[in-house]
């Protein structure tokens, strides 16, 4: 095994794992993700029951700015229930994507390891010439 096959070894571990690495950053930013649209979810389906429980003749006010507004009940129900299936998809998709980053790291990994095995190959051919130089010597 001479230098240039050891740099070479390294080279292309070296590209694996800034891969990898990349592909970490990208989960993580999946995962808070997912977070803030789970915590959105559960807001807006706090709001859906609350306004289930409403009684006829109540008010629903909204807020915009710094102002209440006076809303309908069956709009707001509506734009909660809109709202609630966007952000479900969007955690569908998410999820989706969360999966995708998952194999291709696992990928990266069985990558990783079969870069690390060959090296460790050829380091002990290397030793093991060495070693018959050594004792035909």
């Amino acid at each position: 095994m001479t230098q240039k096959q050891l740099e070479e070894f390294q080279r292309k571990l070296n590209i694996e794992v800034g891969e990898m690495k990349e592909l970490q950053k990208q989960a993580s930013q999946l995962i808070n993700s997912r977070t803030q649209m789970a915590g959105q979810q559960s807001e807006n389906e706090m709001v859906k029951q609350e306004l289930e429980l409403m009684k006829e003749g109540d008010q629903v006010y909204k807020l915009i700015g710094p102002a209440l507004v006076a809303q309908d009940k069956e709009d707001a129900t509506a734009i909660v229930d809109k709202r609630l299936q966007y952000i479900n998809s969007e955690l569908a998709r998410i999820e989706k994507q969360i999966k995708e980053t998952d194999d291709k790291q696992e990928q990266r990994r069985q990558k990783i390891m079969e870069i690390q095995q060959q090296a460790q190959a050829a380091v002990q051919k290397l030793q093991q010439q060495q070693k018959q130089q050594m004792q035909q010597a």
